[in-house]
């Protein structure tokens, strides 16, 4: 039998469906903190987050739960594309991003544990690379941030590693859960399953039927964008699996390996392993959920032959999430017609830079209604 959708009702269309005066696209941890400090700056504006996921469809809640600021490794790598002080302002920000995270969150309510970060090196050259920067690294950050020795290097579980001290681990899924009870209190409407499948001007199509005309919207669906506006922005697929709990687990903490396309943390005796993108790029440059063989075979090979955990462990679930890169690793927020922006590009670093984007992005939206 063919289901028909029924016609919305007079009242729906009055009240439950009525265009807000801010429209967001997105409800991951973007576009849901553009609604919650938009709402606080305007507490008497209708708002609506829209999402096409039953949960934010893109990483917010598919990531490995990392507070970090990045590895050495990584910076080093990124200072050879994109120079020394947009990386030390990308560390920044990313750190403010963390305390203004922690801030509105609250640790307690997103499980955070002060971890630590250690960057783990299977070749001694690598390592010597690395570990021969942490003075000047560590003098740079404190000159900037007021953090003092940031780096150190030592050992674990038999490996050259350099630690980070300032880092920690969050559980994503209660860190979403209490932003959107936030919203809620704050008057927020939340539209779930509910995909925008085109925006022009001040309209916007949902379902590829029912249109609304907002007076302000935000675009926050970073590796989705391409979808919406023209910006140079493009999905990166990120994979993760945890296993069933190992025997005599001892990797205790977030890790990096392979400037940062290797992570890897301990949920109590399970492993949760990551990344891996850099052996199959183009592939992974794709806004499809999806597992990569290819990319699932070196990471079990990683974790029986460096982390060296029992070769008869059992996977218990595994997933991808979709991430959005800028060629610089640095964010985008753009109005792409008149008081429509978007808000994108945030390079794997969501939970860092996420709600300082959307204060930022927050900061330019106009008063007029």
């Amino acid at each position: 039998m063919k289901t028909t959708v029924p016609e919305f009702s007079f009242w729906e269309r009055e009240e439950w469906l009525k265009s807000p005066d801010l429209f967001i696209v997105g409800a991951g941890i973007v576009g849901a903190s553009v609604a919650l400090f938009y709402k606080e700056k305007y507490p008497d504006h209708d708002v609506v987050v829209a999402d096409r996921g039953y949960a934010p469809y893109g990483a917010s809640t598919r990531n490995a739960g990392f507070a970090c600021i990045g590895s050495i490794s990584e910076h080093l790598a990124d200072i050879k594309k994109a120079g020394e002080e947009t990386v030390f302002n990308r560390i920044e920000r990313r750190w403010n991003g963390l305390k203004l995270l922690r801030k509105t969150i609250g640790d307690e309510n997103m499980d955070y544990i002060h971890t630590g970060g250690y960057e783990i090196f299977t070749d001694e050259k690598k390592f010597k690379q690395s570990s021969d920067q942490i003075d000047r690294i560590n003098q740079i950050l404190e000159n900037r941030l007021a953090l003092e020795n940031v780096y150190s290097a030592t050992k674990y579980q038999g490996y050259p590693v350099i630690k980070n001290r300032v880092e920690g681990a969050i559980n994503s899924g209660r860190m979403m859960r209490h932003l959107h009870e936030m919203l809620s209190k704050a008057g927020v409407r939340i539209w779930w399953n509910c995909p925008v499948t085109s925006v022009k001007s001040n309209r916007a199509v949902l379902n590829d039927s029912f249109e609304i005309t907002p007076k302000k919207m935000v675009l926050a669906v970073n590796g989705f964008i391409s979808k919406l506006a023209e910006i140079p922005v493009k999905p990166a697929r990120g994979f993760i699996f945890i296993t069933q709990p190992v025997k005599n687990f001892e990797w205790k903490g977030i890790f990096h390996y392979n400037e940062g396309y290797v992570y890897f943390r301990d949920l109590g005796d399970r492993l949760l392993l990551g990344g891996g993108r850099d052996q199959s790029m183009d592939d992974e440059t794709t806004d499809q959920f999806g597992t990569n063989q290819t990319i699932k075979n070196y990471l079990i090979d990683f974790a029986e032959n460096v982390l060296r955990i029992p070769s008869d462990f059992e996977i218990d679930m595994e997933w991808s999430g979709i991430m959005g890169m800028t060629e610089n690793k640095e964010p985008i927020i753009k109005e792409v017609e008149t008081n429509v922006w978007a808000a994108a590009g945030l390079s794997g670093m969501g939970i860092a830079i996420g709600m300082q984007v959307a204060q930022d992005v927050v900061s330019k939206l106009r008063n007029e209604l």
